[in-house]
């Protein structure tokens, strides 16, 4: 009876002494990934907008995003520049949330995409990110059907990411809608 308390103080101990330090870890690196976790939007949102070369030239809308969101729950912000607007959307992959930046000319087509994060499966649903697949997106517009299988080919094995990506393009361009509607 008394090694079974030792060893069960001793695992209290150990673990006591793995989360302080976890959690010291964590609070001195917080900073430094929340930075760099906007460091990568602020890229994506470069990337989504051709003829933008720095993230200063991009203005974030709240009263945009909040008009927006009341219809398309999944844009999470919009950013509004000379040339349009980057909008970036989350929606659920086969692997977990794919976040994305679409980037809308005045005209109401898309003139680029990036994937900001991912949690897709690799040599699969991880192919979202290649240029392969994001460029038949380039010109689409509202009025354009964007069906999987029908007007974009998906990804091979990979059909629900495939068809996340696709919904989240289908959104920025029926935000791009709301968006129009409200000016």
């Amino acid at each position: 009876m008394k090694r079974v308390v030792h060893l069960g103080v001793t695992l209290m101990l150990v673990g006591l002494v793995a989360s302080v330090c976890l959690g010291l870890t964590y609070s001195i690196t917080r900073d430094k990934i929340a930075e760099q976790k906007k460091l990568e939007e602020a890229k994506a949102c470069v990337e989504a907008m051709p003829g933008i070369n720095k993230p200063e030239e991009l203005k974030e809308d709240k009263e945009l995003e909040k008009k927006v969101r009341e219809h398309i729950p999944d844009v999470e912000k919009v950013f509004t520049c000379d040339r349009g607007y980057i909008i970036i959307l989350k929606v659920k992959g086969y692997g977990g949330p794919i976040r994305m930046a679409v980037g809308i000319g005045k005209d109401g087509e898309a003139k680029g995409i990036s994937i900001i994060s991912h949690n897709e499966t690799p040599g699969l649903g991880a192919n979202v990110e290649k240029e392969e697949f994001l460029g038949q997106f380039i010109g689409k517009a509202i009025s354009d059907p964007l069906e999987v299988g029908e007007d974009i080919q998906a990804i091979t094995g990979a059909t629900i990411t495939s068809k996340a990506a696709t919904k989240e393009v289908k959104e920025a361009l029926e935000a791009f809608e709301e968006i129009e509607q409200a000016q």
